[in-house]
């Protein structure tokens, strides 16, 4: 167990950092109000700054100038580090400015969670607007294909890796990398801040590390991951709104996921784009950038279910329009069912039924003694795309019944005593809350091919939805008038016929509940793997990064 008051140490290189830049990050260690610090500037081959770190060291102590000869951010590093004495150290760069009060919450976050060996988050840059870099939740896949983690950052000394002195730039993936995978044998982990900004950063100088490793990313990128034995991968996944779906996808099929670094030159033979997210009401839209960024690569286009939606949203002047333009910039439309490549046919593109498999290996077990149904519940949705209103209605409209949510969803004053809800779920979490129901309840305003609902049916259980789906209990929502007709789920939540809707529903669990697990769970749960085989999968996003044009073939 750490102490209390673990001792910190700030080891601040600096050569050619304008003055008062400089005197504002020294000046933001002064405000600290930690007790337990010391400061050691490390000016390398920068006689002006260790003259001016001189002024701002007497009388105090616990700073030590140290300077060194040679040049070389890396080299100053390692020195000020075996001049160092903290248990708890900070590379931190002279051109920063920390927050007030950012080494106490440091020290605090540290110790609240032993399980780390080092903490990370949130930066500002200087510049106006002052955009934030919030960087992410740790994960080492991710840490592979591009660094999201500040050395300003601290870490226990103990763990605390040594920076590669011929490393040209990209020095802080290199180091994060070497102290992860090599010094600590895989098994570091670092706890995300979040969104709290610990310091405010100058963006990138003419001249400097940040700009050498933009000007020639592909060589240096492939510098670390030769290094390092990290593959250099043919397919980068990209997704602008369903992200942690895009993060599991690129696991899956080997491929690297980009986002932080999509602007940056790459030589992808192929783009794997999941969701075309595009409204109305945006003032930019990102994906052609993207479309732009990747100009050497095949694109494929996966359309997975509230882009559709958005879609819709457009007039068919726009849709022409936009339709034309994507004929030209992309290589492969894809989608997960036929209701959604018919309704991209009706826009003017023809698609190929590809759909994805889950992430989850899942096969049928017993159900659990008390019959329960689950149900996804958000407060993040762009649009009520997950009837959240009509779903709570469903409960309390059953009291009979068990159910147990899941989801980013603030109860409130939502209070059912036949009502559990279990929040967000990690993988292992996700896999225990699918055995520990009978049933999934999904009703949408807008979908394809709904991977929770798959996941299910795997695992032997049952599905109502309106998504029209085999292996499930379907509710008919679609539209019965010819004005409305063409809406396979809306028209049934309507004012008028929710009532009948709600009756269906209602009905349907209640035969659900009734039935026992038996063959036809199983034959669908061994036939949905069959057809969901990951293996087919990954062959035909390969096939398609590697085809010289786009055949369509059955799924």
């Amino acid at each position: 167990m750490f102490k209390s008051d673990p001792k910190f140490s700030f080891i601040v290189p600096v050569y050619d950092v304008p003055d008062d830049v400089f005197k504002r990050c020294l000046m933001s260690i002064v405000d600290q109000d930690y007790k337990n610090l010391e400061v050691i500037i490390v000016p390398n081959g920068d006689q002006h700054a260790a003259e001016l770190a001189r002024e701002f060291a007497e009388g105090r102590d616990n700073w030590k100038i140290m300077p060194l000869e040679e040049k070389g951010g890396a080299r100053a590093k390692n020195y000020g580090f075996d001049q160092s004495t903290g248990d708890i150290v900070s590379f931190f760069c002279s051109d920063y400015i920390a927050n007030p009060g950012m080494v106490t919450m440091w020290v605090d976050k540290l110790l609240q969670n032993p399980d780390c060996q080092f903490i990370y988050g949130a930066y500002e840059y200087s510049i106006k607007p002052r955009n934030a870099y919030y960087s992410k939740p740790f994960d080492m896949y991710q840490l592979e294909v591009a660094n999201f983690i500040d050395s300003g950052f601290p870490i226990w000394r103990e763990h605390a890796g040594r920076w590669d002195e011929k490393v040209k730039s990209l020095q802080d993936w290199d180091y994060w990398l070497n102290t992860i995978k090599i010094k600590g044998q895989g098994k570091l982990k670092g706890h995300y801040l979040g969104r709290e900004i610990s310091f405010i950063a100058e963006p990138p100088r003419d001249g400097g590390l940040s700009i050498d490793s933009m000007q020639n990313w592909v060589d240096r990128t492939d510098f670390i991951k030769n290094k390092y034995g990290i593959p250099i991968r043919d397919i980068c996944v990209v997704s602008v709104g369903a992200p942690n779906h895009g993060i599991e996808i690129a696991k899956m099929i080997g491929a690297d996921y980009r986002d932080d670094t999509i602007h940056k030159e790459n030589n992808y033979k192929a783009l794997y784009l999941i969701g075309w997210y595009m409204k109305p009401d945006q003032a930019q839209n990102d994906h052609p950038m993207i479309l732009q960024c990747f100009h050497k690569s095949k694109k494929i286009l996966h359309f997975v279910g509230a882009d559709l939606y958005w879609l819709r949203k457009f007039s068919c002047q726009q849709i022409k329009e936009w339709a034309g333009a994507m004929k030209l910039s992309v290589d492969h439309f894809l989608t997960e069912n036929q209701a959604a490549h018919d309704e991209l046919l009706s826009y003017g593109l023809e698609s190929e039924i590809v759909p994805i498999p889950p992430y989850t290996d899942l096969s049928v077990k017993p159900l659990p003694d008390e019959f329960s149904v689950a149900v996804y519940l958000t407060d993040k949705s762009d649009f009520d795309k997950y009837l959240q209103k009509y779903t709570l209605s469903i409960i309390k409209a059953m009291p009979d019944v068990k159910f147990k949510g899941y989801g980013d969803f603030d109860q409130g004053e939502f209070k059912s005593k036949n009502f559990e809800h279990k929040g967000l779920l990690n993988k292992e979490e996700w896999t225990e809350f699918v055995y520990s129901n009978s049933a999934y309840m999904r009703l949408v305003r807008h979908d394809t091919r709904p991977m929770a609902s798959d996941e299910f049916i795997m695992a032997g259980r049952s599905v109502i939805t309106n998504i029209q789906a085999q292996y499930m209990d379907v509710i008919d929502t679609s539209g019965t008038m010819p004005f409305d007709s063409w809406d396979l789920f809306a028209p049934g939540f309507t004012a008028s016929r929710w009532p009948d809707t709600k009756a269906d529903i209602v009905r349907k669990i209640r035969e659900v509940k009734k039935r026992p697990q038996g063959a036809t769970q199983i034959d669908a749960s061994v036939r949905l793997q069959a057809e969901l085989d990951k293996s087919k999968y990954i062959r035909k996003i390969n096939d398609l990064a590697n085809s010289v044009k786009l055949e369509l073939i059955s799924a």
